[in-house]
This record gives C-alpha cells, structure tokens and sequence, in this order.
C-alpha cells in the first residue's frame, strides 16, 4: 500500500506554555531591597538577584478583564500668514490601562498580619527574618484577594524614592510581569502608578474590583529565570531552576 499523506487544516505557530498564560506579578525596587538586601545592607549581587525572582513578587489570583496599552503621539501646530507648520516630537511614554476583578471577598485571611516584604527593621533582626522567610512558613495561606489588593494599592502609593537602611536613596521602580495575546512570553513593564481605584457597587457584593493606570517608561523581555511562578504559588513549579532556587535553605518547600 502506498503511504497516507496527512493534511493539517492550520499551520502550525509558536508552541505556547502547557500552564496558559502565567498569571501576572507585581514588584517595586524598594520591595526587592526590603526583601532580600536586607534594607540595603548587602549589596546587589547575583544572589540576590536569584532570590527576587522567587520571593520579591506578588502574583495575581485572576488576571485582569482588560488591559489597554496606548501612546500618544506629539504634535504642535503654528499658524503663519501663508500656511500651518506641524512640528512631531518623539511619542510620549506608553500608558498601561488595566481593570478586572480580585476574586471573592470571602476567602480568608481578610488582613494580612506580617507583611512579607516589610519584615527588616533598623537594626534588621535574623530571628524576625527566619520568621518570615523561614522554610516553614507557609506563605501561600497568607494572601486572599483582599490581602493582595492592599498590598498592591500600598505598593502602588508608595513614594517613587526611599532611603535604605545605609542612607542610600533608591528610585523606586514599580514593576509589572505581564502576560497576554500581544506578549505571550511575557514582559517586564518598568514605571510608575498615577491611578488606582477600587470602584463598589450594589450590583456586584462578592467580588472586589480594581482598575489602575501605569506610564510604562521601560519595557524588558521576561528571560527564562523570570518566566517561573512568583512569591504566592510557586512550590509546584516543574522549573528546574525553579526548584533549585528553592532548595535553597529558608527560600521554598
């Protein structure tokens, strides 16, 4: 018998991840600092740069309903006697619009009693810091819709500079890792918040609501480290580096 020819009704494109798309994650310079430089006391390095990845991001529960990245293009026009002279400048920063919806407001925990990335002090204390960041703390229990939307409105309004724990002043980078049809290896938008609400109504009772703006003054591709799963969900990653980094002592289960 003479051999089949197989026929596809589509080409075939770029294979995307078994998991969809990841779900957001949420970072700023000052949280990173906080997190694993102790304030500013250890200097960056690519140490602390691995444990960032892992343990310096929020991630969303639901990815958002709708996100609009816009730019404005610059014009200026003059009159004179005879004609109408247009000067272009370089297009303005790209505007992040995003809105959606948390999850439902019922899961527990309702507030957030040790603030993961706020636990150094001046002096920074080892015994809070295995508290927090110790191998047993379960961390993944710690977060609920209305816990990670407090802690991204806080992230969100907090100054865009700080001061570390060695008088340094820091800019401070807001981050967001996002993932969609346009992107769907993912990028790193680096900038900064000019709004953030969090709209109620009587219609919807069960769930929280957010909508936000964010000017992206940088955008980074995501690399292969990045792509893991963030700081809340992230003890089933099928990563090899995921997991590597993770056996670090006091970074993962």
């Amino acid at each position: 018998m003479g051999s089949i020819e197989k026929y596809y009704s589509q080409k075939s494109g770029l294979t995307y991840s078994e998991r969809g798309f990841t779900p957001f994650q949420f970072s700023s310079r000052q949280m990173q600092v906080n997190t694993t430089q102790l304030g500013g006391l250890i200097p960056d390095n690519p140490i602390s740069d691995l444990m960032n990845e892992s343990m310096s991001w929020y991630e969303m529960w639901i990815n958002p309903e709708r996100i609009a990245i816009s730019r404005q293009m610059i014009q200026k026009k003059t009159h004179t006697a005879g004609s109408v002279v247009t000067y272009h400048f370089r297009p303005e920063l790209e505007t992040m619009r995003v809105s959606g919806v948390c999850g439902w407001i019922a899961i527990n925990p309702q507030s957030e009693e040790k603030p993961r990335s706020l636990g150094f002090k001046s002096p920074p204390s080892a015994k809070e810091f295995y508290k927090i960041w110790g191998s047993t703390a379960d961390t993944a229990k710690n977060n609920s819709p209305r816990v990670f939307l407090k802690r991204l409105r806080d992230m969100a309004e907090s100054p865009m500079y700080f001061v570390d724990l060695k008088g340094v002043e820091h800019y401070n980078t807001k981050y967001i890792k996002i993932f969609t049809k346009q992107y769907p290896y993912g990028i790193v938008c680096e900038g900064y918040y000019v709004k953030f609400d969090v709209p109620e109504s009587g219609d919807d009772v069960q769930t929280i609501n957010y909508e936000f703006e964010f000017v992206i003054e940088r955008k980074v591709s995501i690399s292969s480290l990045q792509r893991m799963a963030g700081m809340w969900g992230n003890a089933k990653s099928r990563s090899a580096l995921g997991r590597s980094i993770r056996s670090l002592p006091g970074l993962g289960t």
